[in-house]
């Protein structure tokens, strides 16, 4: 035999790759048997995506300005404008007209007749000059207008207010928002141009965008303990005002438990019955990672990972 093997290397060879192949199967077998055994036995989570934000809106102006009533002016005497019309700014919408400076009026035209009449009335001089003064004074008060400080729409509440501080009239600029209240947990997670999903209790469905968020809390709940700050979002224009919306924002963040890190920057996924390395951008809050980029919807993730060796 040995000389058969001698005469013949190439058999040598062949015997030998054989062996080799043999060899090479039955440790791919083990490990591959390994591998599975590993990834079935260990903890894994399933990745989501978080819940989305949803809130509700408000079709409204883009800019309103108020008019209250202010009785030290007097009462409404004069519109210049109507309700529904469009007013340009600088331009007049009404005007207040002073009963009591009216009779304040009478009062002093009196005593400069009664002066005038007097036969010394030379000796009176300085008294008729500080009268005339006050005469004008008195007249530049007795009507005051009102001006547009911007183009609008006129909404007249009420055209002959009577009470203090009363909402009596708007003008509502012709370009459309949606305004919207987002708790002071939610903030953060909100951004100038998001993209919104925006939805009518119609059905009627569009996509909107984030045009700006209040730096400051415009309603304080005492019940909830909690504030909320005004958002304006995009919309479709002939929507009517006061029309309510209900409004998502999908969110593509991940959060799971701080077990699942590997190192720093890592996680293990189990894919195939192997498991992969993925580097992932995250940040911590309340031992919990929430994880922005590196996951997909879907994936496994190992649990408790460093308790794993990757080769």
């Amino acid at each position: 035999m040995s000389i058969i093997l001698f005469k013949h290397p190439w058999l040598i060879a062949l015997i030998l790759l054989l062996l080799l192949s043999a060899t090479a199967v039955g440790l791919y077998a083990a490990f591959r048997h390994y591998t599975l055994q590993a990834t079935q036995n260990v903890k894994t989570y399933t990745a989501t995506y978080n819940r989305p934000i949803q809130f509700s809106g408000i079709q409204s102006a883009e800019t309103t300005q108020s008019f209250y009533y202010d009785a030290r002016m007097g009462s409404i005497h004069d519109w210049y404008s109507a309700e529904g019309k469009m007013i340009k700014k600088d331009q007049p919408l009404f005007e207040y007209y002073n009963k009591t400076l009216e009779q304040q009026l009478t009062a002093v035209r009196k005593h400069l007749n009664t002066l005038d009449s007097h036969q010394h009335r030379q000796n009176f001089l300085n008294m008729h000059t500080y009268l005339e003064q006050e005469y004008d004074r008195i007249q530049l008060g007795l009507r005051t207008q009102v001006f547009s400080m911007s183009e609008g729409i006129v909404h007249i509440i009420d055209k002959h207010p009577s009470k203090k501080n009363q909402l009596f009239a708007q003008i509502h600029s012709s370009k459309r928002i949606i305004k919207a209240y987002i708790s002071e947990t939610e903030l953060k997670q909100l951004k100038l141009n998001q993209s919104v999903e925006i939805k009518t209790k119609t059905t009627e469905q569009f996509k909107g965008k984030i045009l700006s968020i209040s730096h400051y809390p415009d309603v304080t709940k005492s019940e909830t303990n909690k504030s909320y700050y005004e958002v304006q979002i995009s919309t479709n224009g002939v929507i009517p005002v006061g029309t309510h919306f209900q409004i998502t924002i999908p969110t593509h963040l991940i959060t799971l438990p701080k077990d699942v890190l590997y190192d720093k920057n890592a996680i293990l996924i189990k894919r195939n019955e192997q498991m992969v390395k993925r580097i992932i951008k995250y940040h911590e809050k309340s031992g919990m990672v929430i994880i922005s980029e590196g996951l997909l919807p879907g994936e496994k993730v190992i649990a408790q990972p460093k308790n794993f060796t990757l080769n």
